[in-house]
């Protein structure tokens, strides 16, 4: 199972936070507006039956939702699910979350999706090129797969990890290792193997005075892709 225990372990401690706008998934919320405009910026989302992989407390999902799609949040931590769960059930939305693995899903589902979702969750698995893998055996073809990640470098090191983790605490001590953030050149070649072709690469700048998130041209730390399936 492409799952590493003492990520879930990790995230299971601060599952409860997850709705805190300003606990410890504060940089979540404030970057989702963002990844919501960056998936709207490839896709009709309305009526899209869309895959959240870490969907984690429901963040994104319930925007998705918000938007007329159809979606299914996946996570393995089964405390970030109650959570999200819990919720969406508070909000009145209609949102399949499950507490499975890609691969268990995979098995269970007899459909593909339009869209699937991916965001903050390849720098947390053991083996990288199956997640992405798994995530083209079950999109439509000319379906859109939306990631995004940390760079590996000098510059995400200091920024993505000693500074985020250790100086501003902004994220939770522990949730980043350095040896497994990706390059883009590493993430466009896995995805070349699974049969999806790279539509758009944007890089994501964090404003360190009020902590909010724009585009950007520079992809050194924190990046999104958007890939389409053949």
């Amino acid at each position: 199972m492409n799952i590493d225990e003492k990520e879930i372990n990790n995230f299971d401690s601060f599952a409860h936070e997850w709705w805190n706008k300003r606990g410890p998934y504060k940089l979540i919320h404030n970057l989702t507006p963002l990844r919501l405009d960056y998936i709207q910026q490839h896709i009709n989302i309305k009526n899209s039956n869309i895959l959240d992989i870490g969907c984690g407390g429901g963040i994104l999902a319930e925007e998705l939702t918000d938007k007329g799609a159809k979606v299914t949040g996946l996570d393995a931590s089964k405390k970030t699910i109650q959570i999200a769960k819990s919720h969406a059930k508070e909000k009145n939305h209609n949102i399949n979350y499950l507490n499975i693995s890609l691969e268990d899903h995979i098995k269970k589902i007899d459909h593909k999706y339009d869209a699937i979702v991916c965001f903050e969750l390849i720098e947390h698995v053991p083996d990288q090129l199956k997640l992405i893998q798994d995530i083209s055996s079950i999109c439509k073809q000319g379906g859109k797969v939306f990631l995004s990640t940390i760079n590996r470098n000098i510059v995400s090191f200091a920024f993505a990890k000693i500074m985020a983790e250790y100086i501003l605490n902004i994220v939770p001590e522990g949730t980043h290792q350095y040896k497994k953030f990706i390059k883009p050149s590493e993430l466009a070649k896995m995805l070349e193997l699974a049969s999806l072709d790279i539509d758009d690469i944007r890089g994501v700048k964090l404003n360190p005075i009020d902590y909010s998130f724009s585009f950007s041209s520079m992809t050194k730390i924190n990046y999104f892709m958007t890939s389409t399936k053949k």
